[in-house]
């Protein structure tokens, strides 16, 4: 039994780590580019904390939408099953980039009703944007990168990237 749950996290976090790795890059990539947008040039504990928790969100939520069939749904075509993944993934992505702008007025302004009305005043929308056209686009590399890597499976990845035979 103990065997078995051990396997089992362990496969967890095998899967894990490539969206963590990937999303982690890029979540602090974005904080960074934002905190330039708006002039604050400091990347605060708080910032790094929030990339990384929202790396390791995303990648839960890639293993839990892996896990439904309607991941699947076009895993006979290769290029529209990245599409759809990657449609799939935006918009839980898109849920938690609302979320993470919402939470800090929420708190700011003494409860979630507050900080929904602040929003429209208080988030520099064409930023909210501009970073949102990113997080898709890294979603698509992403998926893409998985879709090759299913495609040609990753002893022939490393192959080709590092050059030497894993075998």
């Amino acid at each position: 039994m103990a065997g078995k749950i051990g396997t089992a996290v362990a496969k967890e976090i095998r899967e894990a780590v490539p969206p963590t790795v990937f999303f982690l890059v890029l979540f602090h990539m974005l904080g960074l580019t934002k905190a330039v947008a708006l002039s604050d040039y400091s990347f605060t504990a708080l910032r790094a904390v929030g990339a990384t928790v929202g790396a390791l969100i995303v990648a839960k939520a890639i293993l839990v939408v892996e896990a439904l069939p309607l991941a699947r749904l076009f895993s006979r075509r290769r290029l529209a099953q990245v599409v759809w993944k990657t449609l799939l993934y935006s918009a839980m992505a898109l849920l938690f980039h609302l979320a993470e702008e919402l939470i800090p007025l929420a708190w700011k302004h003494g409860g979630l009703a507050a900080g929904i009305g602040a929003m429209s005043n208080e988030i520099v929308w064409p930023l909210f944007a501009v970073l949102s056209l990113w997080v898709v686009g890294g979603l698509f590399l992403y998926c893409l990168a998985a879709e090759l890597v299913s495609a040609i499976g990753p002893r022939r990845v490393r192959e080709l990237l590092f050059g030497v035979s894993s075998g």
